[in-house]
């Protein structure tokens, strides 16, 4: 396009005092808070409702200039940095509280190039598989895709904070008996050990592990070795767990019974304590 007709052309991202300035159109926006009050009812109807809303619905335009030199500002809490990346990605649709996002371990497993094949050719993204967990029984995975490996982990982040699960722990180390999982070809194989023994588990295995709180536990695979299928694997493992409360009711005895027979007298002093 030549120079001539682009100068003709209006810079629509420049501030219009005569268009874009509606404060001199008074009587238009008292119409328009007559009929929002009117909307309301009589029972919300308040000056502060129908001044706030009318306000959000205009979207006021301000001078790009003065925008330039001044910066909006983003609202900040009084003790706490929101300049990080860590804590941009927050935000309410995680239903989790702002205190426990800022104390939750996040761990990037798995992060790689897939190609989906199509007619007009390979398109590239990437994939990751991220696990969180705050270290207190609660932990969860989550996969993401993107063009980026920033965003599928960013996505992945944000699946694996909905999708966290509480995790019964046997005295917060170690899991309650011996466990034997079968995902597709991947077989796992769980013994719940003495303390200070550690986690003696794979690579990924261990991981997950610290993102939950386990600190005690002996593993080994068989078949498969696929990452993807291990992790998920080992969630299903846990979420399996029989815990001494259901052995109770289904055989129709004492909790401290049950503690008594699997846990030994540890158990018990424990419960009275």
């Amino acid at each position: 396009m030549p120079i001539q007709r682009v100068k003709k052309i209006p810079n629509l991202r420049m501030f219009d005092h005569v268009y874009d300035d509606i404060e001199e159109n008074s009587s238009i926006i008292n119409l328009w808070k007559k009929r929002k009050a009117l909307e309301l009812g009589p029972d919300l109807v308040t000056a502060t409702n129908v001044e706030d809303l009318v306000n959000a619905e205009r979207n006021i335009i301000n001078d790009p200039e003065n925008t330039a030199a001044n910066p909006p500002r983003t609202e900040q809490k009084e003790g706490v940095a929101v300049n990080t990346e860590r804590d941009m990605n927050w935000s309410e649709e995680l239903m989790i509280p702002y205190e426990q996002f800022k104390r939750l371990s996040k761990k990037t497993l798995i992060v790689k190039r897939t190609v989906q094949m199509t007619r007009k050719g390979k398109l590239p993204s990437m994939y990751a598989l991220v696990v969180v967990g705050n270290g207190r029984g609660s932990a969860g995975y989550g996969e993401g895709k993107g063009f980026e490996s920033s965003k599928a982990v960013l996505f992945a982040t944000r699946n694996a904070i909905k999708n966290m699960k509480h995790f019964p722990r046997y005295d917060n180390r170690t899991i309650y008996h011996d466990i034997e999982q079968k995902y597709k070809a991947t077989k796992l194989m769980l013994w719940a050990r003495r303390p200070g023994f550690g986690c003696r588990v794979a690579p990924t295995i261990h991981e997950i592990c610290e993102c939950i709180g386990i600190q005690d536990l002996a593993g080994k695979i068989h078949g498969s070795r696929n990452p993807m299928n291990v992790i998920k694997t080992f969630f299903e493992a846990l979420e399996s767990q029989r815990l001494p409360e259901d052995l109770a009711k289904a055989r129709g005895i004492r909790l401290v019974d049950i503690n008594h027979k699997y846990y030994g007298e540890a158990k018990i002093s424990s419960l009275r304590d």
